[in-house]
């Protein structure tokens, strides 16, 4: 049924990385290049595992721009992080070529028309084709080809893809996955994974495109193992969208409009703002910033749903005046949506050599989404993020709510960063933190990163296990409970380019064995 649903996921300890600088980030990650490149167009690629970055970076030194990197990660990606993406799934692309108007792909899962079921109608492959073919520069066919490589000859496991099996095995269709379950139990890290019926599916929307998922062999067979019919998958279509912009400490902030929520994240560090809220080494307010983000939800709650079903003014939503209204009225609002959504996406940054940036959070809603598989991909579980009731409930062809917001931030001509995190509802609430921590706090940008975490959930307040102790005295009017879970807190990704030198540098969040690479 369309309901929702909750997964707390444990996960596993990860290194911490090291921290120097506001822009220049030395990285002593063997999986990170050095900071400096050798000439004055350096480009690079940020995201949660290393075989999709060296995928995207060998597309931009083939000559390839933005887009296309980000297109061949995000196809990577379905095949060596499956827990957090795939082609049976949706996601969202935030675009932002220097010098021009940003632009935003949405690319979501839509409800069904039957309404059953928990899959929609995945985005994934729709979204690719249309970024393809109206920004991308290179063929799709070579793009979808180092996800076909490693899904047919196979890559090793990690830990974190071991992991998130051994504990996603009691919800899955262990049977009718061999490959990741060989011997009935979760493969082990170090061992090689091949997916030949995946890599089998890959190629036939290499040679077929877009309509050989939505109109073709896998449409009906979708069509027989879902409760999407086949009208469903026909009628789908990406979405392009202007994006949020507003200002936050004097920097232009490019957001995923609705129904991402952009919208939520800029609201809080705009109040933050205004309200001089403390967020640094020597003090965290935590009164003020749980009012903040009861605010925040409670907001998205009442406006944000899928456009197309339900206008919203974004400016209004932004604008000085509403920002005051929000605050002056706290007390007489729902403090907590009823909003809940999985941590289970993944995301990345891609900035060419042009300086255009690309924003991209990818998800099956759940790891691995429904834990089925059709034709070698996993289903998406997307009906857990819409309400029962309110501008959020089920409606064929509606794209649910979510709390996914990938952001550029920029200062023209100065420098330009892409950011974003996976985290379900708690995405706002991280972003804000490392974000608030950086430009209002004056932290260096991956410290900001690896600082220990806080999330408020209603009138409990979740810890990271490395919190001190002297940080924990202060947080004693709270019900202060730790949570062991790095995947809990999120995964920020980001990339700077200081648009003077042409100098990237970025953070790979360790909590998901982040990775960033630039030349």
């Amino acid at each position: 049924m369309w309901n929702k649903r909750r997964a707390l996921i444990g996960g596993v300890s990860l290194c911490v990385l090291i921290a120097t600088s506001v822009w220049f980030v030395r990285n002593h990650d063997e999986n990170n290049t050095p900071l400096f490149s050798n000439g004055d167009s350096s480009y690079g690629v940020s995201s949660s595992n290393p075989i999709a970055v060296d995928v995207g970076m060998k597309v931009l030194k083939d000559g390839g721009n933005a887009v296309d990197a980000a297109i061949a990660v995000s196809y990577a990606l379905g095949v060596v992080e499956p827990y957090g993406s795939g082609i049976g799934g949706g996601g969202g692309m935030l675009i932002a070529k220097e010098g021009e108007e940003p632009t935003f792909i949405d690319y979501r899962e839509v409800a069904p028309s039957s309404l059953e079921g928990k899959t929609g109608v995945p985005g994934f492959v729709a979204g690719m084709e249309y970024v393809n073919k109206k920004y991308g520069t290179t063929s799709m066919t070579k793009l979808i080809d180092p996800a076909i490589e490693y899904a047919e000859k196979g890559f090793k496991v990690d830990e974190l893809l071991a992991s998130r099996l051994f504990y996603a095995s009691g919800r899955m269709d262990v049977s009718n996955l061999s490959s990741f379950f060989p011997r009935g139990e979760a493969i082990k890290a170090g061992e090689e994974l091949k997916q030949p019926e995946l890599a089998e599916q890959l190629t036939y929307i290499k040679q077929n495109g877009a309509a050989g998922f939505y109109q073709k062999d896998i449409a009906n067979r979708l069509a027989e193992e879902t409760s999407i019919s086949l009208e469903d998958l026909q009628e789908y279509e990406a979405e392009e969208r202007q994006p949020v912009v507003s200002t936050y400490k004097g920097n232009e902030i490019i957001a995923a409009p609705p129904p991402f929520s952009g919208i939520t994240v800029i609201q809080m560090l705009k109040m933050m703002e205004k309200e001089n809220v403390n967020i640094n080494e020597q003090e965290v307010d935590y009164k003020a910033i749980k009012k903040i983000k009861e605010i925040a939800y409670a907001d998205r709650v009442k406006e944000i749903s899928d456009p197309a079903f339900y206008p919203q003014d974004v400016e209004r939503f932004l604008s000085d005046e509403y920002i005051e209204s929000l605050l002056e009225n706290s007390e007489k609002r729902e403090v907590e949506g009823a909003d809940q959504e999985h941590e289970s996406t993944t995301h990345f940054v891609v900035i060419d050599k042009e300086g255009t940036t690309v924003s991209t959070t990818n998800t099956l809603s759940n790891f691995f989404g429904l834990g089925k598989q059709v034709d070698g991909f996993f289903l998406n579980n997307n009906a857990d993020t819409y309400g029962s009731i309110g501008v959020n409930n089920p409606e064929p062809g509606k794209r649910a709510r979510t709390f996914t917001a990938p952001l550029i931030i920029r200062k023209e001509g100065e420098w330009v960063m892409g950011v974003g995190t996976p985290g379900g509802t708690r995405i706002p609430q991280v972003l804000n933190q490392v974000l608030a921590r950086h430009f209002q706090g004056g932290e260096e940008l991956e410290k900001a990163v690896e600082t220990p975490r806080f999330i408020f959930d209603q009138d409990t307040l979740y810890i990271e296990p490395t919190t001190p102790e002297e940080v924990i005295e202060q947080m004693s009017a709270f019900d202060v409970q730790s949570k062991t879970s790095d995947v809990y807190y999120g995964g920020i990704q980001l990339l700077v380019k200081d648009l003077g030198n042409g100098r990237i540098t970025g953070v790979g969040d360790s909590r998901r064995n982040g990775v960033w690479k630039h030349s």
